[in-house]
């Protein structure tokens, strides 16, 4: 790809050498006869405009760029090296050259590659995005410490989340340690936005460090910001991967006292689910529902409600889902084999006869599968086999050519 800071001077260049004969057929026009062709794969329509305007003019190196983009697109390894060689003799640029060690990395050839990227960076030295696309492309040959220097380069000219964290990972690769923490650090502590390379950056010290010391740095990266959503939302989760459950449910009460979102009351819920503090659990469902009315969020009180049998509300709540038209129904997925085990499968076509008509083919044959198989996996003897081949019978009776039935009836004869 080439740089975006580049473009316009490419532009521009391939604007400044056009004859001026030619004014009535700019590289703009070309630009998009060319691109309309190449839209619809007529490759050798697109090289033959940028050859013609070559032949008008041997001396515009934008041109010879355009025309090794298309040769490509149509995989002629050869000729596109080439064309973007013409290009560089005639206007040795560093986009170019990335263009150049772009292609050829694709094509396997990274010793060429690489070469192109030195290029790059000779030609601008100061384009921290030059080194790290050398320095990533030397570490896939075991270039490590020489990759390192390219990483140390652009965090000099660049010293960013992004930048950071590549060198971070470098470092910690190569057995530095603490110089690894303190670049993931640096990536956390520049990020402002919280999220990209430093959500990831919280990630690796977590891994890196002991629970107490991981917590700590975390706390110190936030202490100018004490109600920071980021840090408690970090800490819930390595609290939660390490094995601290009353840390992450109180990390996770926090987040939600300072941005309380559908999400965080749903982490939390279900967490408080698997320590059986049901009750709780179901608040929490209702509240996240109260944020963002979803299938999903209905789908996880749903399920709660299923398994404490409060079975009349989750069904009430399905028929809430389906009469809003609300998304893939995984609703009223969770309440089917709880109805199919209080009331049998003739319960489960009554519940939803007066609603088969606000119900999608498809998807109704897809609730009736699932039913099917959850009945054929989790129960025992012929009697639940029958049961469940009934079910896939069903789907066939709504939906005859669908073959997720067919198999799974075919399956369950053969078995």
């Amino acid at each position: 790809m080439v740089n975006r800071k580049i473009l316009p001077f490419l532009l521009s260049l391939g604007l400044f050498l056009i004859p001026q004969i030619t004014v009535a057929q700019t590289v703009e026009e070309l630009e998009q006869k060319a691109t309309s062709a190449e839209e619809v794969k007529n490759y050798e329509e697109a090289a033959h405009i940028w050859r013609s305007f070559i032949e008008r003019d041997a001396k515009n190196s934008y041109a010879y760029v355009k025309l090794a983009d298309v040769l490509a697109n149509q995989g002629k390894i050869t000729e596109t090296i080439a064309t973007y060689r013409q290009a560089l003799q005639l206007t040795p640029d560093s986009a170019i050259y990335l263009k150049l060690g772009n292609f050829l990395a694709e094509k396997g050839r990274t010793t060429e590659a690489i070469a192109a990227f030195r290029q790059a960076v000779k030609l601008d030295p100061k384009n921290d995005s030059n080194y790290i696309i050398l320095a990533r492309k030397l570490q896939e040959v075991g270039s490590i410490e020489e990759a390192l220097v390219a990483y140390r380069q652009a965090v000099k000219l660049s010293p960013d989340s992004n930048n950071y964290y590549y060198l971070a990972e470098t470092l910690f690769k190569i057995g530095k340690r603490d110089e690894a923490i303190a670049a993931y650090r640096e990536a956390i502590k520049l990020d402002e936005s919280g999220y990209l390379f430093s959500d990831s950056a919280y990630d690796k010290l977590g891994e890196i460090l002991e629970y107490s010391e991981a917590v700590a740095i975390y706390r110190q990266l936030t202490k100018d910001d004490p109600n920071s959503k980021v840090f408690y939302k970090k800490l819930a989760e390595l609290s939660l991967k390490r094995g601290f459950v009353n840390e992450a449910i109180a990390a996770y009460r926090q987040q939600i006292k300072i941005e309380p979102d559908a999400s965080t009351y749903t982490e939390l819920a279900d967490i408080l689910m698997t320590q059986e503090k049901h009750q709780e659990a179901i608040a929490l469902y209702r509240q996240a529902i109260v944020k963002e009315p979803t299938d999903y969020y209905y789908s996880q009180l749903t399920k709660a409600l299923a398994q404490q049998e409060n079975l009349d509300e989750a069904l009430a709540i399905c028929q809430k889902v389906i009469k809003t038209g609300e998304g893939s129904y995984d609703t009223c997925s969770n309440i089917n084999l709880p109805l199919y085990k209080q009331k049998g499968f003739s319960g489960v076509i009554a519940f939803y006869q007066p609603l088969a008509n606000m119900i999608p083919r498809r998807k109704m044959a897809e609730l009736y599968i699932k039913l099917g198989r959850d009945i054929s996996y989790g129960e025992s003897g012929d009697g639940s086999k029958q049961e469940a081949a009934a079910v896939f019978r069903e789907v066939l009776q709504i939906d005859p050519e669908n073959t997720d039935a067919k198999d799974a009836l075919k399956n369950l004869i053969a078995n």
